[in-house]
């Protein structure tokens, strides 16, 4: 059973120019990607007895770059959950180098 989850999405605003990412619908430039998509799954997982860590836009948009992340990775020793964190991320950053469906990532 899950003791603990981290949540990557919401967006909490600061002011009215901090704007959310999602560029499918221009119409709600505040939603958060992610949980724009799915709403149901995110409220099943906010009322469930976890523990929550909630990491908002504001939060993402502060944190190391792709690059920065898997230069990191590439220094430290090459265990199998590095080995496959690097490749989700080099994946990532070549999904959004060429396809604009992911520029909303970091």
């Amino acid at each position: 059973m899950f003791q603990e989850v981290y949540v990557v999405g919401g967006h909490i605003n600061n002011n009215v120019y901090d704007k959310g990412n999602v560029f499918s619908v221009p119409s709600n430039r505040y939603a958060e990607f992610n949980m724009f998509l799915d709403p149901l799954a995110a409220k099943i997982v906010f009322q469930s007895e976890v523990n929550i860590t909630l990491i908002p836009l504001s939060v993402q948009h502060k944190v190391s770059s792709f690059s920065h992340i898997l230069c990191w990775l590439r220094r430290i020793e090459q265990t199998p959950e590095v080995v496959f964190s690097k490749r989700v991320l080099l994946r990532l950053q070549r999904l959004k180098q060429s396809h604009h469906r992911y520029q909303h990532m970091v």
